[in-house]
């Protein structure tokens, strides 16, 4: 009998019976293989939907986290970090990421780095500044406060940008703790509010000083202007939203 069936041929000799027995089963291997498949797309939506969510509390928790450093950080670090954003603004276009996360500017109001930027701020600033630990970057910050004090006003702004940006860049790295990068950047406060009167006079400055400054090129200038005017325009900028110091 199993022959003659292999042989597309019952047990009557009923081809046309056989074809049907045969058609059944390849209707119940089609619809078996269907299920299989729809049973591992919900399992693949399962995992999709699994990892989303997973990414979404990340985000939440570190959001969370950022948002408990600011409230932590003293209007002193608040100021000077402010007076680095020239820079920090420019390498991390940071207004533009805490809009899209509906968050403060906070890395240009700490002196924190985010994570995935240490290895490049750490090869930055040991390029531009040969700053590559504590020593380095308190002498090269007091130097530079040094100079803005004793600078043409117009000339002191550069000077105070570089020195409050080897400062928090100095704690971001974990070279040294902020409470530590405030004591060597603190003179720059004074000095900047008895120079300027306002951040947009500061940043103006900044550019025209820096048109001189070691390092300057047409196309970093270019770069710096269109920062500037973000930190003058931008609403939640710090150079909006934080007041200027008083001499």
């Amino acid at each position: 009998m199993t022959e003659r069936i292999a042989a597309g041929i019952d047990l009557f000799g009923n081809r046309h019976l056989t074809r049907g027995i045969m058609f059944a089963l390849l209707k119940d291997m089609i619809a078996a293989v269907r299920e299989g498949a729809s049973e591992g797309l919900a399992e693949a939506r399962e995992e999709i939907d699994a990892e989303k969510a997973s990414k979404t509390l990340d985000v939440t928790e570190r959001l969370s986290a950022l948002k408990t450093r600011l409230a932590l950080a003293p209007p002193m670090e608040r100021i000077v970090t402010a007076f680095a954003a020239p820079y920090r603004e420019t390498f991390l276009g940071e207004l533009a990421a805490a809009a899209t996360e509906t968050r403060p500017p906070i890395h240009l109001l700490c002196m924190d780095l985010p994570p995935k930027e240490l290895n490049y701020w750490k090869t930055l600033i040991a390029r531009d500044f040969d700053v590559e630990d504590a020593e380095s970057a308190e002498v090269l910050t007091r130097a530079l406060l040094e100079k803005a004090r004793n600078a043409p006003e117009e000339q002191s702004a550069v000077s105070l940008v570089r020195a409050c940006h080897v400062a928090a860049g100095a704690a971001g790295l974990g070279y040294t703790d902020a409470d530590q990068a405030l004591i060597w950047a603190a003179p720059a406060i004074s000095i900047a509010a008895a120079r300027f009167a306002s951040w947009n006079a500061y940043g103006q400055a900044f550019l025209h000083s820096e048109c001189d400054a070691a390092g300057s090129n047409v196309l970093g200038r270019k770069v710096l202007a269109r920062t500037v005017q973000r930190l003058v325009d931008d609403p939640i900028s710090p150079w909006r939203t934080l007041t200027w110091p008083a001499a």
